[in-house]
């Protein structure tokens, strides 16, 4: 079975998807993480609220397929990709995090006139390196481990994931 070409293949797109995947959905809940630790964000209860509907309610699988085959992302590698990149359990994670910081290191960082981006790439992300490694992995064993995108979205056998590829 390793030496056929499909095997292979396979693989390769599950790496692909599990290390794009991965990160895409770092930046994207560490960006979404960071604004809602601030108390002073207006509308942070309503956004807060808002995860956490979401996190409860799930929109289902024929709306996602919808939304997916309205995009044209059907037998397409971002299907796989965007399908696991939001978990609002991970936001809610690192932004319990960043709650924890001492403000006092925000503060210093503004009053050497660093903006709210560079403070958060300079100063939070490198002191939150523990918990992005955590749900880095949570994200990766998603990634690796997802098979339900793939029988969803995918049907060419050239774009099927090793989990797909080993079912079949």
């Amino acid at each position: 079975m390793l030496s056929q070409a499909e095997f292979l293949n396979s693989f390769g797109v599950s790496v692909i998807i599990t290390i794009v995947g991965t990160a895409l959905a770092i930046f994207i809940t560490v960006t979404a993480a960071y604004p809602l630790s601030k108390p002073r964000l207006l509308g942070r209860k309503v956004f807060l609220l808002l995860f956490i509907f979401i996190m409860l309610f799930n929109g289902g699988m024929i709306p996602n397929y919808l939304l997916y085959k309205s995009l044209n992302l059907l037998n397409n590698i971002w299907a796989l990709i965007f399908s696991g990149m939001l978990s609002v359990f991970n936001i809610l994670l690192i932004k319990t995090f960043f709650e924890q910081l001492p403000e006092s290191v925000e503060e210093s960082a503004r009053i050497d006139g660093a903006s709210n981006l560079r403070t958060l790439f300079s100063v939070v992300i490198p002191m939150s390196m523990p918990v992005i490694a955590t749900v880095s992995l949570f994200y990766a064993v998603g990634y690796w481990n997802s098979y339900f995108a793939g029988v969803m979205y995918i049907t060419k056998p050239s774009l099927k994931p090793l989990q797909q590829y080993l079912y079949d």
